[in-house]
């Protein structure tokens, strides 16, 4: 069905009543498109563009999940004001969109399943973007999975998928707008600046010195640039003023440093906050069949600030209460950012390491294992570690959580201890 982007953004408001409505006749052949479980810039921008494009190509209207609770876009500044601006430029508000905590998925599942009867197997399709394998919580999901845009290490998985396009370019909404570039060479100057913007984000503007941009990275953001509607105005996000920051910029440097500064806005942030704004889990199984629960929570604020800030005590306390809440047997915090160094403000990366005291025993051989890695792991000056937690600086700074997972996941699939 052939319908443009601000139609299709208007439609977003009755997505959420569809799924509610209980009724799996009134719900009909469904396609949901889901984002990761993290739901950054780039997993919603993903997610929601590419329901546009598979609404274009299909029958029925794609429906985009926003894979968080509602009320934790508001951890997210840099998400909020890119989809507040983007869809109010086209006629819709945040409130349209649906949010995972919006209606119940594992009820709406259900419907779909062969032995319930109500439809016939394959009335539902899932495509899932910025991830290729249902988050551990949303496994019942993998049966229909019919396609995957993804930009992570391939864990192998729904392998039945008729669509896998899976290549570690730098952001997901690069794989997404060349989707679009394909079928379409113009397009909406608002999509335009939604798929824009998480690409320059992830890539930190393309940077050569970050070493995340590909060439399909830069040769999209070449595409994208001339769509853009620009303002005419220089708007510099550099400010120290509580002037509100806007997206009306001048080109691709303001657009990201505007979106960036949000993003780094997590001083305010309690403890737990910052280990739920962006988080991930999955599940892993070592050589004795044992399922490891692990969960990383990208954190960007320097663990030389959040130990001033709290306290090494605090932040033990915050990290063993989520290994309970989560159910973990390990969790790992990747703290990443600038500090001050002899004066200079230079970027690094930190690591916390924990674990349940369930796997105590197990603790000793996967750090063993950990450390000697390429992450170049080496105890963080200042701390002590507690037996269940410990601090590292990680000194290969280019390795995101994108590198860190397999990383770790392959030290837990290879451990022998008893």
């Amino acid at each position: 069905m052939t319908t443009s982007f601000s139609l299709f953004v208007k439609s977003l408001a009755s997505n959420t009543a569809r799924l509610t409505s209980g009724s799996p006749s009134s719900v009909g052949k469904l396609t949901l498109v889901l984002g990761n479980e993290s739901a950054d810039l780039d997993s919603m921008a993903s997610s929601i563009s590419l329901a546009y494009t598979l609404t274009q190509a299909g029958e029925i209207p794609a429906i985009p999940i926003i894979n968080v609770n509602r009320s934790d876009l508001a951890l997210r500044p840099d998400c909020g004001l890119l989809l507040s601006t983007t869809l109010q430029a086209s006629g819709a508000s945040i409130q349209d969109l649906t949010f995972i905590d919006d209606f119940d998925l594992r009820s709406v599942v259900k419907h779909y399943e062969p032995a319930e009867n109500y439809v016939v197997p394959g009335e539902l399709e899932v495509w899932l973007a910025d991830h290729n394998a249902p988050a551990s919580r949303q496994q019942y999901l993998e049966p229909f999975v019919k396609g995957i845009v993804d930009h992570h290490v391939d864990e192998g998985r729904c392998l039945s998928a008729q669509t896998r396009i899976i290549d570690m370019v730098g952001s997901c909404a690069t794989l997404v707008g060349t989707m679009i570039r394909e079928k379409e060479e113009l397009i909406d100057p608002v999509l335009a600046k939604m798929i824009l913007s998480p690409i320059l984000v992830d890539t930190a503007n393309l940077s050569p010195t970050a070493m995340k941009a590909t060439d399909k990275d830069r040769a999209c953001v070449s595409w994208l640039f001339p769509q853009v509607q620009w303002s005419d105005v220089s708007v510099s996000a550099d400010k120290d003023d509580d002037a509100p920051l806007t997206l009306d910029v001048q080109n691709t440097t303001e657009l990201y440093k505007t979106l960036d500064k949000l993003k780094g806005q997590v001083s305010h942030l309690s403890s737990r906050d910052l280990l739920r704004k962006d988080y991930k889990q999955w599940q892993v199984s070592d050589l004795s069949g044992i399922v490891w629960n692990v969960g990383i929570s990208s954190v960007g604020y320097r663990l030389k600030k959040w130990i001033k800030r709290d306290g090494q005590t605090t932040i033990v306390d915050a990290v063993d209460r989520w290994i309970e809440d989560q159910g973990l047997d390990i969790a790992l915090v990747m703290n990443h950012g600038k500090v001050k160094e002899n004066g200079v403000k230079t970027y690094g990366r930190d690591l916390v390491v924990a674990f349940s005291a369930s796997k105590e025993n197990r603790s000793l051989s996967i750090i063993d294992s950990l450390v000697k890695t390429d992450l170049n792991l080496v105890p963080y000056v200042g701390t002590n570690d507690t037996g269940l937690v410990r601090f590292y600086s990680q000194l290969k700074t280019e390795a995101s959580r994108k590198q860190v997972f397999p990383t770790v996941k392959q030290v837990i699939e290879s451990d022998r201890s008893p």
